[in-house]
């Protein structure tokens, strides 16, 4: 579906001007190198905070190859916690991200930033570069240079590992902001000497320090010299430290932010392109600043802090007066502060931290310059996945309604007064996914749906008592064998799901989803006496479409035969081999066994081998293999060892179990523990499509049900 580069930025903390400046620096090359791009911020606002800065830039920078998808808007985090809700989400996502897919060669995605609910957010990041397969570039700071890096990395494999598929820690790319180093490990002056044992190169206009880069197992350390490469607007300063004006409010664009400490180690003739920034309580250091300017050696603008009204310093205020006129004689901005020197540090440190100046386009530039040296331009030409061969669980769901929505089917819901059907039914109306038609009785369902809230206005309600007269003399016909008289007709339609397959059977509706307050005995028994299956098959039988945290595997038979013979397993297989085309899968089938090719010898191993035979004779060029134990079917570790020649172990996507005893416990062990979303039982090998539900369905399970006889009903017609 998205043959395409698909790469996704996700930040590991919140640090929005470093996040975002990177997104612009990969934005810059994908640009220069003129690649069609689409860029998309998923989601633009949440809890009122919008932070959608790389999307509001490049609307003004004029990127010709980068187009931008407008993002999501949600204001409430709430309704991440709501599976329909979450569901949705994910597939407006979806959905957005398809925008002129044709034209473009990469959508780079830039991930969400965890402001708050963090856990939500993580796991919306993960699900976003699951659905993409992207190829993910996470962004982080430092604290120190000396932190840990292989801690870093351990961290990022132990948080995502489980979370994203086919995730590698190798194959990713960690940009980490690493800040300047301090002078004599002193938080309040930075020590400008260091730069002097660096090698500089000269490119594009900016200082490379070549001792600042780190580069390893795809590693990057980004000296994060903000104040002093990149340029700041003093009036920016001015306006977020809340400063007071003491002379010249001609707020000019410093360079560098200079800590008056004993030295300046920084070349005079920056001075003009600096603040200074200085504490009012240190009397050496005032007079040090009054020696610099009785020198003639002038600043861009001198910020005082500690300055409290009225207060008697520890030295002559004379000196301030002297530094005061020689500030105004030279017209220089000089500002004051109440705050002390530490927490003004403190407070320009985090200037950008929570915003961007989207507005200095100049600024933005210089930063985009700077961050390019540093990212990979390789990242760009690693080779296009080929996303047939991978779905993620997202895309095959968004794909079913999708396709269902192409269709006009209507299906038949016999348990119309069971609430989750209800809803369920509601929600595909409203998405179009079928004409759903519950039966029951009408006051009751409108009461139910009325008390929970539930829309139903769109939705077709059919009384029983009105229509079952309708069938007794089909259903006596058709039973002819069977039933004596009409008295025992009658009992049977008593009985919506005997009713709704009458309906079925003559062509009323499309299809039938039941089961969510029944057995699969009493949703499949009237199928099987009045449907019946399929000519070329000799069984009717199930499949589970199981969708896995990373994966989709279809599992059969689950439900209907306890015991298949050799002849029926294969029939199984194969049937479900043709249902699974319906859904696009290119089918590797696994025949399931406790035993590995002739690792073990038995009859129930000699079962599986002879049905793996027959489905070979019969589709020659499928792919399937057996038999096969569970975890070499579906592990490329185990299968190196265990079945090296085959094509099918480590990547089969649909398992053949035995017998019922083996697939139903596997199935609802794999559902419950993982937490897994399971389409089915889904009916194979009949004439007409009846669905059955477990008792335990979620309205998600219901939904997606009704696509599959959707799409079934559309094969048959």
């Amino acid at each position: 579906m998205f043959k395409k580069k698909v790469i996704m930025s996700i930040p590991l903390d919140i640090d929005i001007h470093f996040f975002t400046s990177i997104n612009l620096g990969f934005l810059k090359i994908i640009e220069d190198n003129k690649l069609k791009c689409n860029f998309f911020k998923p989601i633009s606002k949440i809890e009122y905070y919008n932070f959608n800065y790389t999307n509001n830039i490049l609307n003004t920078c004029n990127f010709s190859n980068i187009k931008s998808i407008n993002p999501i808007k949600i204001n409430d985090i709430n309704v991440f916690k709501k599976n329909i809700s979450y569901n949705n989400i994910i597939n407006n996502i979806i959905k957005k991200s398809l925008k002129n897919k044709d034209n473009t060669s990469i959508l780079f995605i830039e991930g969400i930033i965890p402001i708050y609910i963090k856990q939500l957010i993580f796991q919306l990041n993960c699900d976003i570069a699951n659905i993409f397969n992207a190829k993910i570039i996470f962004v982080t700071s430092m604290s120190k240079i000396e932190n840990n890096l292989e801690k870093i990395k351990s961290k990022i494999n132990i948080l995502f590992k489980e979370k994203i598929h086919n995730f590698n820690i190798q194959n990713i790319y960690l940009l980490i902001k690493n800040p300047y180093e301090y002078q004599n490990n002193n938080p309040f002056f930075y020590n400008l000497n260091i730069f002097k044992n660096f090698i500089y190169k000269k490119k594009n206009n900016f200082i490379h320090k070549k001792n600042f880069i780190y580069k390893k197992n795809n590693i990057i350390l980004i000296p994060w010299l903000k104040n002093f490469v990149f340029g700041i607007n003093m009036k920016l300063i001015f306006n977020y430290l809340n400063c007071n004006i003491i002379n010249n409010n001609k707020f000019q664009k410093i360079k560098y932010i200079i800590y008056l400490d004993k030295k300046i180690f920084i070349e005079q003739k920056k001075f003009k392109k600096s603040l200074l920034i200085l504490s009012l309580k240190d009397y050496k250091i005032i007079k040090i600043l009054y020696e610099i300017l009785s020198k003639n050696i002038f600043f861009g603008a001198i910020l005082f802090t500690d300055f409290v009204k009225n207060k008697k310093y520890d030295y002559s205020n004379k000196i301030i007066d002297n530094i005061i006129n020689i500030i105004i004689n030279n017209n220089m901005s000089l500002f004051y502060i109440k705050y002390s020197l530490y927490n003004t540090f403190i407070k320009l440190e985090n200037i950008y931290k929570f915003n961007f100046p989207i507005n200095d386009l100049n600024l933005i530039n210089n930063i985009i310059k700077y961050i390019q040296l540093y990212i990979p331009s390789n990242i760009l030409n690693y080779k296009i996945l080929n996303y047939k061969f991978y779905i993620s669980p997202f895309i095959f769901k968004f794909n079913l309604i999708n396709k269902a929505n192409k269709f006009t089917k209507t299906i038949l819901l016999p348990e119309g007064n069971e609430l989750r059907t209800i809803k369920a039914a509601s929600i595909c109306s409203e998405k179009n996914i079928a004409n759903c038609i519950l039966l029951g009785k009408i006051k009751e369902i409108y009461k139910i749906s009325k008390k929970n809230n539930v829309n139903i206005d769109n939705i077709n309600i059919i009384d029983p008592d009105s229509i079952r007269d309708n069938y007794i003399e089909k259903l006596m016909f058709l039973r002819r064998n069977k039933l004596s008289n009409k008295y025992e007709a009658i009992k049977l339609l008593k009985d919506n799901m005997f009713l709704a397959t009458m309906m079925l059977k003559e062509h009323k509706i499309d299809g039938i989803v039941a089961g969510a307050s029944t057995t699969t005995a009493n949703t499949i028994r009237p199928a099987l006496q009045i449907i019946k299956t399929l000519p070329e098959y000799s069984i009717v039988s199930s499949i589970f479409i199981m969708l896995l945290s990373n994966d989709i595997l279809i599992y059969s038979d689950c439900a209907i035969n306890p015991n298949p013979n050799y002849k029926q397993l294969a029939e199984i297989a194969i049937q479900s081999v043709k249902t699974s085309k319906l859904f696009d899968f290119k089918p590797k089938v696994a025949m399931i066994s406790y035993s590995t090719g002739n690792s073990a010898k038995g009859l129930e191993v000699e079962k599986v081998y002879k049905a793996t035979k027959l489905v070979q004779k019969i589709l020659p060029n499928l792919l399937i293999d057996g038999p096969l134990q569970y975890d070499t079917a579906i592990s490329n570790d185990v299968a190196k060892y265990k079945a090296p020649n085959s094509l099918v172990a480590g990547n089969a996507n649909i398992i053949i179990f035995p017998d019922l005893n083996t697939g139903n416990t596997t199935y609802k062990a794999v559902q419950r523990s993982s937490n897994t979303i399971s389409i089915g039982p889904i009916l194979q090998g009949i004439k007409q499509p009846i669905n059955d539900l477990s008792r335990g369905a979620s309205i998600e399970d219901i939904i997606y049900t009704i696509a599959v006889t959707v799409i079934q009903a559309s094969k048959i017609s």
